[in-house]
């Protein structure tokens, strides 16, 4: 009998120190019937941790070592081989919120015959300081539950060769192939889950920031691609003004000793290659698209201000 979920944890290189509390929350959580849940730990190209770390644990962990291939990678390989019928994608720097936050997810799973996603409500503890509370978000997959059988019928994977922002191009594909009336909410009155941006992460790293958000560019482009594939156009041709906005805020805001020219001159080749599909979007559509933009990256542009850089910068340089 397949059991009702996988709390599957990814691992690469960080320290055992890292990851403690969340397994220590883990082992307190109450009200779970571990026979229907496992615990799985992916190890990425890093070795096993000794099995006492986890002998106070009310669950068996099960620790998987795989050749280093990114965390994509290793996402891909725990639905590949997951044996329940839920799975649950957990950094290992994170943890569950509360005592009841299994529990809560194992009671909504048994009643979520008519979804594939469900959203948790969740935290993100920033590491400049202060909580967020989510009820859910479109690009991260750490406040989600997958049902297994629909990531594999639909082929949804990670690409595993972008190396930033994977979790947004997983969470398009499941915007493209799974109908949004089979993603469903969590009911709780407190947040489950606890997003940890850690100020050492390579995300916030200051050398690799600007690298970072080239990577996203790859990501948006996978993206568009995808859309198109699946006759998505209205969707493809938002996404490749989201694309150039994203570009805009890290060229704007890029570090003045950092040379911007590189990806500008990529987005101005990718906006006159994708002219038609950037003017189909209309005025509500571009402020949806900047709304959603200065949320992620906590910027502030505006409309005007984009559309005059699209048109004195990308139109006429």
């Amino acid at each position: 009998m397949r059991k009702l979920l996988d709390i599957v944890i990814t691992h690469w290189n960080e320290p055992w120190e890292v990851g403690m509390n969340g397994i220590k929350m883990l082992s307190i959580q109450r009200r779970v019937d571990w026979s229907e849940i496992s615990v799985t730990i992916i190890h990425d190209g890093s070795e096993a941790f000794p099995d006492e770390y986890f002998e106070d644990c009310p669950f068996v962990v099960e620790q998987v070592c795989i050749e280093h291939g990114g965390v994509s990678a290793a996402r891909n390989y725990a639905i590949e081989h997951c044996k329940a019928l839920w799975i649950k994608f957990c950094d290992f720097d994170d943890t569950f919120a509360g005592i009841y936050s299994v529990a809560c997810i194992a009671d909504a799973l048994c009643g979520a015959s008519k979804h594939d996603v469900l959203n948790l409500p969740f935290i993100v503890d920033v590491y400049k300081g202060g909580l967020v509370v989510r009820k859910e978000s479109p690009v991260f997959i750490h406040d989600k539950v997958f049902r297994v059988s629909a990531l594999r019928s639909h082929h949804i994977r990670f690409y595993e060769d972008i190396s930033f922002s994977e979790d947004f191009a997983f969470m398009s594909s499941i915007r493209i192939h799974i109908d949004q009336s089979r993603i469903g909410n969590v009911n709780s009155n407190f947040p489950i889950y606890v997003y940890i941006q850690r100020i050492d992460s390579i995300a916030h790293d200051k050398g690799r920031w600007y690298l970072n958000r080239c990577e996203l560019f790859k990501s948006h482009k996978h993206v568009v691609d995808e859309m198109r594939a699946n006759n998505r156009i209205e969707s493809a041709d938002e996404m490749v003004a989201r694309t150039i906005a994203e570009n805009y805020v890290v060229i704007r805001d890029a570090d003045e000793r950092i040379d911007t020219s590189g990806l500008f001159n990529l987005t101005r080749e990718y906006y006159l290659q994708n002219k038609d599909s950037f003017n189909n979007v209309d005025e509500s559509g571009i402020e949806s698209v900047l709304n959603e933009t200065n949320t992620q990256n906590e910027s502030d542009i505006t409309k005007d201000e984009f559309l005059q850089w699209v048109e004195v910068k990308l139109n006429n340089e």
